[in-house]
């Protein structure tokens, strides 16, 4: 258990290592590429010029102004987030990141799941479809309207920059799920396949909430990653059949 009491997963230093190394180096499969420059990790989506994103590594506010320079040479003149994923430093630089002229936009915290999956419990009239070429738009808007707490609809703009993400992620390991009620999209869940899931995005549009579409979604992808076989290798043998002579 860690100091609030809660039940750590059996490899937690490793899922900790493992989930941070993710943001540090290139997936060209997913279309995301990263550099190790001095002040930190580049990192953008290619073909969206909204995904240019900065790992801080060195905790010092009087370089603050050296790397949105360093920044705007690397990426040009577009909007970049900056990420802290250390607490201790985000107490130093946070602050100062906020004099600079930052903007805070939030936290997000990744938890592991841990024990046995939950059941998963049938929500009437809900049916779940794995997402393609044909409804990732749905997924995109449905994703949009989520996030923002709105059912205003998203700018074209938007959608086309989300769909384009998203493409590139389901011709590497991401995947998608919509779920419906009758023909109507209502909630959007979406991972990354391998020996661990990573769920990345889960939403319900604000009508369909606290309804258990987002539990049906996420218990399904949970309880499925159980039930689909092994593929972590943690045992190998070969065998020699031995006929001594007689």
């Amino acid at each position: 258990m860690n100091n609030t009491g809660n039940t750590l997963h059996r490899e937690h230093d490793q899922l900790c290592a493992e989930v941070r190394s993710w943001y540090r180096a290139s997936a060209p499969e997913l279309g995301y590429q990263v550099a190790h420059r001095g002040l930190g990790f580049y990192g953008r989506q290619g073909g969206n010029p909204h995904s240019a994103r900065i790992i801080i590594e060195r905790a010092c506010p009087d370089e603050i102004a050296m790397l949105q320079a360093d920044a705007r040479k690397f990426f040009g003149d577009v909007e970049i987030d900056f990420w802290i994923d250390d607490r201790e430093k985000d107490a130093t630089l946070g602050p100062a990141l906020l004099r600079a002229g930052c903007h805070l936009r939030g936290a997000t915290i990744y938890l592991a799941h841990v024990g046995e999956p939950p059941g998963v419990r049938p929500v009437p009239k809900v049916s779940l479809v794995p997402v393609s070429a044909a409804t990732l738009k749905e997924f995109a808007i449905v994703k949009l309207k989520g996030f923002g707490n709105t059912e205003d609809q998203p700018s074209a703009g938007r959608v086309a920059q989300e769909v384009a993400s998203r493409e590139a992620e389901l011709r590497g390991s991401g995947r998608c799920l919509l779920a419906r009620v009758g023909d109507e999209a209502v909630a959007i869940l979406g991972y990354y396949e391998g020996n661990d899931r990573l769920v990345f995005n889960l939403a319900t549009r604000i009508p369909f909430r606290n309804t258990g579409v987002a539990r049906l979604l996420l218990t399904t992808v949970v309880t499925d990653a159980y039930q689909r076989g092994f593929t972590d290798e943690v045992y190998w043998h070969r065998s020699y059949l031995y006929r001594p002579i007689r």
